[in-house]
């Protein structure tokens, strides 16, 4: 089966590899060192797609990503490797879809020491570059727990969830943030940078994966904690002292006539009906303040001052890159965890593959990239688990056999051909009566198809062969972008359509209910 074949390589790999392996890594990048490029990977948390500045968003204030995005090469149709935080973010670090590595809040399995080593931080840090992480850790389930600090040479980050003001408590995830000179969570995560960068040797490149925890909803509704609801931000974030004042997180976008979705509040049942995902089994209360127009406006408020702050703190990040002589060979790419529905379809959260739930903002900044070449905005189809491979292509370093995804060095440096025409996309998230979906998304085309759930699930249970959908979306994306209309539900349209698209509609249907890309996924590690 996919993930025991998976890790039983990664154990055989790791074993095989020994001392001498890793020394002869290390000598060979002592030799290369000075001609790869550091490498700094910016990912934020519930961030959606169009939430900067640059990217067209009506109001919010991001100067400084939006200046380093104009020099940059961003990717207008990516998608998290799946919506949902732990196993997008395992999935980041391995280049591996959930179905492979197997890790995820509704699955079986834990992260182990040998899949660690064929992970990009273990694979750099073994071809001699320095390693960093700040922030959320995010994996959850790992087996060496307790020990993540140690495969970094800097760590300053945390388990579970902290909070926006993490020294108003002392809980094993916001002690470890007790010593910095601020206050807020974000402006934290820049002293740590900061500190990063002061202690990376010179003249060996390094590799800084920085994990933002805003604008992610631990971190708005804790903005303000004062009262019994604080968790549903149903009183404004300003009433806090602590927030008085601030640049950021005071009036900014208080008094701008904010909008909140049309539906906010409405029946939340409408696109995906009751008997394949019931919100009122904990989806309608995880999320609560989106399911009410009040606390949803005082949502988007802080969501989007924290981007805002977010932004700020990234400034600090490239002038001080800038002032050590750095900027002109450091490599950054920038991207979420996954996105947000934030009342739209009258409901809210992740987990769902919508575009709102699982796109996300996308770009790649190499300095080195002729000036000709940046600035540009690409309409490939590009996954979360391409990052992966991606920062190994830049460090010169070759990705295991069995990882997924595909460097996207080629289209930033300008080779847009033979790229992929679909995209795999797979959510397995199963509690809150969450259904297992997958589906495939082409140019014009997005199919996603469901099954109910099993929460603590085995490889058996992902495994959709010859198993009839339960629920079925298809939605035309040149007619209707915004993802309101199923057309699964009329079969005659859509036959009548597959037959004029020239093949378009038939890689994206056709295909899928062949069950094309459970076989292709669940066999390709056999």
């Amino acid at each position: 089966m996919i993930r025991r074949a998976y890790v039983a390589r990664a154990a055989a790999w790791l074993h095989a590899l020994g001392i001498l392996a890793t020394g002869l890594l290390l000598s060979t990048a002592s030799a290369a060192q000075n001609a790869r490029p550091n490498i700094i990977f910016l990912l934020t948390d519930d961030q959606r797609d169009n939430s900067l500045g640059a990217m067209g968003h009506p109001f919010v204030k991001t100067p400084h990503l939006d200046a380093l995005l104009r020099n940059s090469v961003r990717f207008r149709n990516a998608y998290a490797p799946t919506p949902v935080c732990s196993p997008s973010r395992v999935s980041y670090f391995t280049g591996l879809t959930e179905r492979v590595h197997g890790v995820g809040f509704s699955s079986s399995y834990e992260l182990t020491e040998a899949q660690w080593e064929r992970t990009y931080p273990a694979l750099l840090r073994r071809a001699g570059y320095y390693t960093g992480f700040v922030g959320k850790f995010g994996v959850e389930y790992y087996t060496f727990r307790g020990g993540a600090a140690a495969k970094f040479d800097y760590w300053w980050g945390h388990d579970g969830w902290t909070r926006f003001l993490p020294k108003d408590t002392a809980g094993p995830s916001t002690k470890p943030y007790h010593r910095a000179k601020a206050d807020i969570i974000t402006p934290i995560m820049g002293e740590a940078m900061s500190e990063f960068l002061d202690r990376a040797p010179a003249g060996r490149p390094f590799c800084l994966s920085v994990s933002f925890n805003v604008p992610h909803g631990s971190q708005t509704s804790s903005m303000h904690t004062g009262y019994p609801e604080w968790s549903r931000m149903t009183r404004p974030a300003n009433e806090n002292p602590a927030l008085k004042g601030t640049p950021f997180y005071d009036t900014l976008y208080r008094d701008i006539g904010l909008r909140i979705p049309e539906e906010t509040g409405t029946a939340p049942d409408r696109l995906i009906p009751r008997f394949i995902l019931d919100q009122d089994k904990g989806r309608n209360t995880t999320y609560g303040y989106n399911y009410d127009r009040a606390t949803n406006r005082e949502h988007h408020i802080r969501y989007y001052q924290t981007i805002t702050g977010l932004d700020h703190v990234i400034g600090g990040l490239l002038a001080d890159l800038k002032r050590r002589g750095l900027d002109q060979n450091t490599v950054i790419l920038f991207g979420s965890d996954h996105g947000l529905i934030m009342g739209e379809y009258g409901m809210g959260g992740k987990e769902l593959l919508l575009d709102l739930s699982a796109k996300i903002p996308s770009f790649i900044h190499d300095p080195r990239t002729p000036r000709d070449q940046r600035g540009r905005t690409l309409d490939h189809l590009v996954s979360g688990i391409d990052y992966t491979r991606t920062m190994l292509d830049y460090a010169g370093v070759s990705a295991p056999a069995e990882m997924e995804g595909r460097s996207l060095r080629p289209l930033v440096e300008g080779n847009t051909t033979g790229w992929r025409d679909e995209l795999h996309l797979e959510s397995l998230f199963s509690l809150r009566d969450n259904p297992f979906q997958e589906g495939i998304r082409t140019a014009r085309w997005k199919y996603i198809r469901m099954y109910d759930g099993v929460n603590q699930f085995l490889e058996k249970h992902v495994d959709f062969r010859g198993r009839a959908p339960e629920f079925e979306l298809l939605f035309d994306l040149a007619a209707d972008p915004g993802e309101r209309t199923n057309l699964a539900a009329t079969e005659p349209e859509v036959a009548t359509m597959a037959e004029g698209d020239k093949g378009g509609m038939s890689a994206a249907v056709r295909g899928l209910r062949l069950t094309r890309t459970s076989v292709r996924r669940v066999t390709c590690l056999q």
